[in-house]
């Protein structure tokens, strides 16, 4: 075998360093890949911690509770406080009541809800469920409601909100400490571990001095309204929750929903305007014809503040059933409406329809059941009130953006302006760092080529040290 001839001006021996230095910088800069594709992973997979639907093939895709860990109290005098637009999360056993408090003025409406989230596959029986009170520091009722399962059995997200609403309630008026309190009833039999629970309260400002509220429109009336049937249908990929609620506007949406689950989206109504929705649930195919579901699919409506507006049930067996939400005008001045359907609506936003399959229905089809949401807000939008502050906070209001941007997409959970830009600022950061540490990498590298190939053959050749910050290269 012929000897390596060796190139004029460089020895072996520097070639040899020159080559160690090579190999150990094309290490160093392949770990610092590895790190920065790790923490892009990390980044990216982030939306799925958040709460973007995660579900394999068959499995439904459930609603993980998001926001601050907070702990609710066994007492008044214990209650955590709770701040507005903060989402939290905590936890609530079979029984037990749990306490949060609430700071409010005597000029601010405020909305507070909260959602229990049984696992997918426990038992829930008729009665189970959570029941709301929103009370004053000196024992004022402001508002309750309950939230319960009915006979079905089925599993699903169960909540509502309550309000405290300014010139409308005849207590709880003044500015004071308020507790949320949220208890959790249950039938014997049914699941005894803890559920996960998901809070949030909001502000509603007041109007200006002597601004006037309108008058509230007519209602949605009694006659069953006409589906939307003209148009392309578009694709919408519903969310498990209202932070990753699918973004839909006037139109045809077609998804498909596994049994067991709910997937909720999100409509954009103005002032003024009206929205019904009709959710279609289509043939599938058939596993057991003598199957019978009969609160099989679900259709809820919810206003801007998570406040349960109306929900309607069918029953499937595999052929066709379809039901409808139909709301009123939204007007502030709903708010007095003896209606509560009607008195939800009393603020432009997003509204928000959840639609669910039964578990049972897996027992009567095969796979998941084909969804057609038609959409249809009618009416010319109105001027807004003149509040005295920005309402966005509360998720009140819609923008010409919001009507465009609707288009059937799943929404972040991290998708509030500071989360994305914080994601944002970690996305660039890494990136940046990134190629700045590879391209310091390869000029280090170049350095020590050149350096070895100019050295003498008699001159021992080191290995010069890593740019600052880097630390030795890996053995490896």
């Amino acid at each position: 075998m012929a000897a390596p001839t060796a190139t004029p001006g460089i020895s072996m021996a520097g070639r040899g360093a020159s080559a160690g230095v090579t190999r150990r910088g094309i290490r160093t800069a392949a770990a610092a890949l590895l790190a920065l594709t790790a923490l892009q992973g990390f980044l990216g997979g982030q939306a799925v911690a958040d709460g973007t639907p995660t579900s394999g093939p068959g499995a439904p895709a459930t609603w993980q509770p998001q926001g601050t860990v907070i702990a609710g109290a066994a007492t008044t005098a214990d209650a955590p406080a709770m701040k507005p637009g903060v989402t939290y999360r905590d936890t609530i056993k079979v029984g037990e009541t749990r306490i949060y408090g609430i700071t409010l003025d005597d000029k601010s409406s405020a909305y507070a809800s909260a959602f229990a989230l049984p696992a997918p596959g426990t038992r829930v029986a008729y009665g189970d469920g959570i029941e709301l009170k929103l009370e004053s520091s000196d024992g004022d009722d402001c508002d309750s409601v309950d939230a319960h399962f009915q006979a079905d059995g089925a599993v699903r997200p169960v909540g509502s909100a309550v309000a405290r609403l300014i010139g409308v309630d005849t207590s709880c008026q003044d500015a004071n400490q308020y507790t949320l309190s949220v208890h959790r009833t249950s039938d014997g039999a049914s699941d005894p571990g803890a559920w996960p629970l998901e809070l949030r309260y909001v502000l509603e400002p007041p109007l200006k001095a002597g601004a006037a509220a309108g008058h509230a429109p007519a209602g949605a009336g009694t006659a069953t309204p006409t589906p939307l049937t003209s148009g392309t249908p578009h694709q919408a990929t519903g969310g498990t929750s209202f932070e990753t609620a699918a973004a839909v506007r006037t139109g045809i949406w077609k998804d498909k929903v596994l049994p067991g689950e709910t997937r909720f989206y999100k409509v954009p109504v103005d002032w003024g305007q009206q929205a019904t929705v009709f959710s279609d649930f289509s043939s599938a195919q058939v596993t057991d014809s003598g199957a019978y579901i009969g609160s099989g699919v679900r259709l809820a409506a919810y206003s801007p503040v998570r406040e349960l507006i109306d929900d309607q049930e069918h029953s499937y067996t595999g052929t066709p059933a379809s039901v409808y939400e139909q709301l009123a005008p939204v007007s502030y001045a709903n708010r007095a409406a003896d209606d509560t359907e009607v008195s939800r609506v009393r603020y432009a936003g997003w509204y928000y329809f959840a639609v669910s399959v039964h578990p049972d229905v897996a027992k009567a089809v095969s796979g998941a059941v084909p969804v057609t949401l038609r959409v249809d807000v009618t009416g010319s939008a109105q001027a807004a009130p003149a509040y005295a502050q920005d309402p966005k906070a509360a998720g009140i209001g819609v923008g010409a953006h919001d009507v465009s941007a609707a288009n059937g997409s799943p929404q972040s959970a991290a998708s509030s302006p500071a989360g994305n830009s914080a994601k944002r600022f970690l996305g660039f950061a890494a990136l940046g760092a990134g190629t700045v540490l590879v391209l310091a990498l390869a000029v280090w590298i170049l350095a020590a080529r050149r350096r070895a190939a100019a050295l003498p053959d008699t001159v021992t050749r080191q290995v010069p040290p890593p740019p600052p910050g880097f630390g030795p290269p890996p053995s490896w």
